[in-house]
């Protein structure tokens, strides 16, 4: 009697992120600050004073240091969850409040190893 030993264990839909791997992609773990909601993949984050990070251009005048690899509810508790800390990615997959403009962290990005570049839609 034969065993199947093939199963489906996930699907990956490709997100149009990553731009390329010219750059080595890294990550790290950060804390996602509670009360920050359900953030997307993409999430352009920043460290806030107390050592958790929260959304870039918040109230608080977070600034621009990572980009978050998963989704992530951080409601009620602080989430840990990991980020991008350096590549290359494309700059209309990255989320910010409504009204702000990649643009204006593009250069605090670059020195940190986080790259843009527009990726043609097919």
């Amino acid at each position: 009697m034969s065993e199947n030993l093939f199963q489906t264990t996930g699907t990956f839909t490709p997100d149009k992120l990553i731009a390329d791997n010219a750059i080595p992609i890294t990550t790290k773990g950060i804390k996602v600050a509670k009360g920050e909601g359900i953030l997307k993949r993409g999430t352009l984050m920043g460290p806030a004073g107390d050592g958790t990070y929260k959304r870039t251009d918040s109230a608080e005048g977070i600034g621009a240091d990572c980009i978050l690899t998963d989704d992530v509810a951080a409601l009620l508790s602080d989430e840990v969850t990991t980020a991008y800390i350096s590549g290359t990615f494309n700059r209309a997959a990255i989320i910010l409040p409504e009204g702000k403009d990649i643009a204006d962290h593009e250069t605090e990005l670059r020195k940190l190893g986080i790259f843009l570049k527009a990726v043609q839609e097919y």
